[in-house]
């Protein structure tokens, strides 16, 4: 089993939601999908067992789809993975390419319109018929384009902090790019870490999450594969769309909402960004979480639960045949 998988669930079952999970009730399968020549997308998948599997409305059996950002990966995800367990859900990790532990190719296409065809021929080989998507940040943008693209299979998409973004040359990439770079000397990798904490607590209201082990498990993907890492974030840094965001939009028809919280980081969404989303997507909502930043995952993954949850009756009322 992958390190960071190992993480996820030894959080899984000793974190408590509505009570802890026990590591019995939880199935954890790593994998490693190739979706094209050179690319491969880091996929793991939480299934509860069948005694604590949530009764479904009809015939939808959703899975959700968590999406990290460029910094996380399968550990950042492992509170809304716990509570969502807790619930009955099964849930699927997925690492875009180059971010997380997928494959980070010299040669490929990191665009994010590139990155939602391989989300979307992940879920095909999943068979995966029925999906909520949770995009993280930049992710978020992938699951926009991924929602206008396959309207039957998506039912519901959640952002985490994330706007609808044509260029990844956003503030995440440029920390990612710039912690990747620090770590190529032990003097260098302790003052990312270092660098990296400081920067998290910025982003955050409640920064009592941001420890050194935990802070460690985040950097660790960058860390094992540094050069990979310089190449997959160039890569995105200088990708370019050959389809804006803004004609793909109108065509979701799935329910999409925007959690932010209401400290103001240089990773919020704008308020542009924000208004596009409105004026486009015919049922969008943006909700706000007092008292958090941008890592809602980290400190209000309760919340974000709750949103995604809220997200799975809607789906039930609106697709039950």
């Amino acid at each position: 089993m992958h390190p960071l998988v190992a993480a996820v669930v030894l959080a899984i079952a000793t974190v408590g939601y509505d009570r802890p999970m026990r590591a019995s009730e939880v199935t954890p399968f790593g994998r490693r999908i190739v979706v094209a020549r050179a690319e491969t997308l880091a996929v793991t998948t939480f299934v509860p067992d069948r005694a604590h599997a949530a009764a479904l409305t009809g015939a939808l059996q959703l899975t959700i789809v968590l999406m990290p950002s460029q910094i996380g990966s399968v550990f950042a995800m492992r509170h809304l993975a716990a509570g969502l367990l807790a619930h009955g859900y099964p849930v699927v990790v997925i690492d875009a390419l180059g971010m997380g532990v997928s494959a980070r190719p010299s040669v490929a296409d990191y665009s994010l319109t590139a990155q939602a065809r391989r989300v979307n021929a992940v879920l095909d080989s999943l068979a995966l018929r029925d999906v909520i998507l949770v995009g993280q940040g930049t992710s978020a943008s992938i699951a926009y384009r991924l929602a206008s693209r396959d309207t039957i299979r998506v039912h519901g998409l959640l952002s985490i902090a994330g706007g609808p973004v044509d260029r990844q040359a956003t503030s995440g990439v440029r920390l990612a790019l710039a912690f990747a770079m620090l770590i190529d000397t032990p003097i260098g990798r302790a003052y990312a870490r270092r660098k990296f904490s400081s920067t998290m607590r910025e982003h955050s209201v409640d920064a009592q999450w941001c420890t050194a082990d935990v802070m460690a498990a985040y950097l660790a993907p960058y860390e094992r594969d540094l050069r990979g890492s310089l190449r997959a974030l160039r890569g995105m840094n200088d990708a370019i769309e050959a389809e804006p965001l803004l004609d793909r939009l109108p065509r979701i028809r799935a329910p999409v909402r925007l959690l932010v919280g209401d400290k103001s980081t240089s990773d919020r969404p704008t308020p542009p960004q924000i208004a596009l989303l409105t004026a486009h997507v015919a049922n969008f909502r943006v909700d706000t979480v007092r008292a958090a930043g941008s890592m809602l995952n980290e400190e209000r993954a309760s919340e974000v639960i709750d949103a995604i949850l809220a997200l799975v009756l809607e789906a039930a009322r609106t697709r039950t045949p």
